[in-house]
């Protein structure tokens, strides 16, 4: 059943609608003369997006699996596919052991090393919807287990959930107010959203549902928008590698546990919620404080690079963009290692593009690095000369963008 089983395309094909509304969220945001977006956090965001769908790739087998097994094992009951009740059941099952497994990705440190990721962005727009953990497949199907317990099918689970994502996607705005007392008192609103993920004491760590805010007023975590958002980590980032975002919080907590001197604190180090310290000598463990902020005095991570970098790095990105849409869509036709060789020239190429805005000094050469890797990947495939052609024509402009920029690095704001 396994090795047939087909999962639900929805996302992938919900994908041209996601640029449309971002599309429709710029003109709404240029109509009213409000800044909705900066074009280098907007690429990181994609750029991170883009890793969580690739690498994903490689993990969804982890859950699925163990899901089918439970399923198939364990079951107590058995729905139809054809009752509506069935699903309706499935959608808000799927969203409770969302709530709390998304409500553990703020209160766990290695739950959160995989979901910071996900709040890193200072704007608060569609885009963000977008911006996704690429390891998030190894650990959160775990919260899902009683979905299979109960009996819901693996094709109606991963349907649920791929339809809650979608739900979540409209919520990721400013340009959305408040949608009357229905709306809010059930749903999860772009209002109760932005409060998610703002950085204001008030707001940390609340309003955890995907589709249905009631989860938060049942147990206690949900906040109403009573001041003006600002948005991010309270321990900023400062980076737009998608790598390094992925990777970065894992690594501190490892330097954490290995410098605490108290072998019980080398363990709750993984385990205490974020902003928590260790034992050392006379001073106790505790939490760091969370600092006051407003928009008016925080300071975003905006590098300023040339405009040759913009429209050399924004090329590459769309059609980084377009090579990987295209990848998914058709990734049943490719073998395993024909899949690992275009993820690892996706994930250089992001590296690269990320790295030239932010005007780094290894940029040129990683920049380089993914050109040549990229004449690998058509080596393997054994097409046609003009590819080659084509090949040769991106390292020459690239040599002459860098011979251009050559000395100059970006302006940070």
């Amino acid at each position: 059943m396994f090795e047939n089983f087909t999962p639900p395309p929805i996302v992938t094909y919900a994908i041209p609608v996601f640029f449309l509304l971002i599309g429709i969220e710029v003109y709404i945001g240029y109509r009213k003369n409000k800044d909705l977006y900066r074009l280098n956090d907007s690429i990181a965001d994609l750029s991170t997006g883009i890793i969580s769908q690739i690498w994903g790739l490689f993990q969804k087998g982890i859950g699925l699996f163990a899901y089918f097994y439970i399923y198939e094992h364990f079951r107590i009951f058995e729905f139809a596919m054809t009752n509506p009740w069935a699903w309706i059941l499935c959608i808000v099952g799927q969203d409770f052991c969302y709530y709390w497994s998304h409500r553990l990705a703020h209160e766990v440190n290695l739950l959160w090393a995989g979901h910071v990721i996900h709040h890193h962005s200072e704007e608060y727009n569609l885009v963000v919807a977008l911006r996704q953990t690429g390891l998030g497949g190894i650990i959160s199907w775990i919260f899902y287990v009683p979905l299979a317990l109960i009996g819901f099918h693996p094709w109606m689970y991963l349907a649920s959930g791929q339809i809650n994502l979608i739900y979540q996607f409209w919520v990721h705005t400013k340009a959305v107010g408040k949608i009357g007392k229905i709306g809010e008192y059930i749903l999860s609103t772009p209002s109760h959203h932005r409060v998610h993920h703002a950085i204001n004491p008030i707001y940390i760590d609340k309003n955890h549902g995907g589709i249905f805010i009631i989860f938060d007023r049942m147990f206690g975590t949900f906040q109403e928008e009573t001041e003006p958002c600002v948005y991010g980590t309270v321990k900023p980032l400062r980076s737009f590698n998608p790598v390094y975002a992925n990777f970065h919080y894992y690594w501190e907590l490892i330097k954490q546990a290995a410098s605490a001197p108290y072998f019980l604190d080398k363990i709750k180090v993984f385990f205490k919620p974020p902003g928590w310290y260790p034992r050392e000598g006379t001073k106790p463990a505790g939490f760091l404080p969370i600092p006051d902020v407003r928009p008016e005095t925080f300071h975003k991570y905006d590098p300023k690079p040339q405009q040759e970098v913009k429209t050399y790095t924004t090329t590459w990105f769309v059609l980084v963009l377009l090579l990987s849409f295209a990848f998914l869509l058709f990734v049943a036709k490719f073998s395993f290692v024909s899949q690992v060789l275009v993820t690892i020239w996706v994930t250089l190429s992001l590296v690269a593009i990320n790295a030239l805005i932010e005007g780094k000094s290894w940029a040129g050469a990683m920049e380089i690095t993914r050109l040549l890797f990229g004449f690998l990947v058509i080596a393997y495939f054994d097409v046609s000369w003009t590819y080659y052609a084509i090949g040769i024509v991106c390292l020459l402009v690239a040599g002459i963008y860098l011979y251009r920029t050559s000395g100059q690095k970006a302006q940070a704001a």
